[in-house]
């Protein structure tokens, strides 16, 4: 079956005229776009219409899907010039061509209006055409100031945060060969009389071990160097954002721009649509993360349970650390990841920058900010909200302690980052956040990412979204 749930859509009806015109726009009877909603049904259709120019003239859509065939009625709003108006809507998807380029999804169909107005006869009938637009990314509505996107996109950050996790997360499933040729470069998890991976051989994670503190201290300190460079820094996330409606909350009482309307990502956190990679299992994670229902079964659980002072005051920092990394922060980069794209093409790339060790140039392009990825997720605007959440909860689980257990848990700074000494609920002396030498050295990062993912054992297919969140 098609689906229609998050969606937004240029619809143009034309005029049913057979005579010839000099001119294409006397056959245009209307242009707009229509914005649908998710839905608990995926046969449910409801959502609006925003005509254009006059984007402040509004309809209310409900109807219905039934395989590739749609039926829905436009409803003006009371209080706005288009009460009144009754408008109903019969279409159907267009199959794709194999092998065609550039293919959108497409509705065709006729409308007939069904109810005066303004003068304008009930039966009127014309034909449409409604074209899926790409789902308006957050870059374009929430940009990051050009000096920080050109420092994050930059070939150095983008290996240091890459390798960073994939080093903790691939630690134990290296030979001992190859650790040792990351020991040599100073490039070891942790010290080397302290190495903490972040999982085991199993995938399972480690919960105690104190690389939940390498994890909340080193995004503690990107978040510091962003928000330094930035006139005003970029806050974290309040709560997880809800579900919300891909329409303006307000409407406009005299048209807008349509860059100021941000139809189909408001606020930029609209959660981009699922799609399909060549990974089954991947898929079916994908599209349950993306789901309305599991934000309300799950993160707005997580969301409570990780400001929940009496919680928060039986983990140390790593627990929370840990516990955050891996269920809703891994959680929340996928939920908010739009399918890949070729940053030089434009072209859907369902499996991403599918080989890991692929460091072609074209994937520091500033618009490759893949938020599954962590070459690429800090690029992303989301990525610095979602990581404000977390660590936000980093003074919370402090103020929790610190009614409980006045005076056990003591500031300090490391680094220039403010943070805690070791004691009874924080482990490490010096969380790790990079290289022991310090030196991000584009030559040897490039060499790290090979060591890691490089392996003649493997073929490609093996090596995919090994790398992602």
């Amino acid at each position: 079956m098609e689906n229609l749930s998050n969606s937004v859509w240029v619809c143009r009806s034309f005029y049913n005229r057979t005579e010839h015109l000099d001119d294409m726009n006397q056959l245009l009877f209307g242009e707009g776009k229509f914005v649908f909603e998710s839905s608990n049904a995926p046969e449910i259709i409801r959502g609006t219409m925003t005509l254009s120019p006059k984007n402040h003239y509004r309809l209310t859509l409900k109807g219905y899907l039934q395989g590739s065939h749609v039926r829905f009625q436009g409803k003006g709003m009371k209080g706005t010039p288009t009460s009144g108006w009754v408008y109903d809507f019969i279409g159907y998807f267009v199959p794709e061509w194999s092998g065609g380029i550039e293919q959108k999804s497409v509705l065709v169909g006729s409308l007939i209006r069904t109810a005066p107005h303004d003068g304008k006869s009930a039966g009127e009938t014309a034909s449409f055409i409604a074209v899926q637009r790409d789902f308006l990314e957050v870059r374009e509505v929430l940009p990051l100031p050009d000096k920080v996107l050109h420092m994050l996109a930059s070939r150095k950050h983008r290996l240091h945060h890459f390798i960073w996790h994939s080093i903790r997360d691939r630690w134990c499933i290296l030979s001992e060969k190859k650790r040792k040729q990351m020991r040599e470069k100073g490039w070891q998890p942790g010290e080397k009389s302290d190495e903490r991976p972040s999982i085991n051989s199993a995938g399972a994670p480690y919960i105690s071990n104190g690389s939940g503190e390498d994890f909340l201290f080193m995004h503690r300190r990107m978040i510091q160097e962003v928000n330094s460079m930035m006139d005003k820094p970029i806050w974290g996330w309040p709560e997880i954002p809800a579900p919300g409606s891909l329409d303006i909350d307000v409407i406009p009482a005299k048209p807008i721009s349509e860059e100021d309307l941000s139809l189909g990502n408001p606020d930029g956190f609209a959660v981009p649509p699922a799609w399909d990679s060549s990974n089954e299992l991947l898929n079916k994670r994908i599209k349950q993360l993306k789901a309305d229902g599991f934000y309300w079964s799950r993160m707005k659980w997580w969301d409570r349970e990780f400001k929940n002072s009496q919680y928060l005051s039986t983990l140390t920092l790593g627990e929370l650390g840990s516990l955050l990394e891996w269920t809703v922060h891994n959680d929340m980069h996928m939920r908010w990841s739009s399918v890949p794209r070729d940053p030089i093409s434009g072209e859907v790339l369902p499996d991403g920058r599918k080989n890991p060790d692929d460091l072609d140039f074209k994937w520091d392009e500033p618009h490759y900010d893949f938020l599954g990825d962590p070459y690429s997720a800090h690029v992303n605007p989301i990525f610095w909200r979602l990581h404000g959440w977390i660590d936000d909860r980093i003074e919370d689980w402090f103020q929790a302690h610190a009614a409980v257990h006045p005076e056990e848990i003591e500031r300090s700074e490391i680094k220039g980052v403010p943070w805690f000494k070791r004691g009874k609920w924080v482990h490490i002396d010096h969380p790790w956040s990079g290289p022991l030498h310090g030196c991000l050295d584009e030559k040897d990062m490039e060499m790290i990412v090979h060591i890691l993912f490089r392996d003649p054992c493997l073929c490609s297919k093996e090596n995919a979204f090994t790398h992602w969140y």
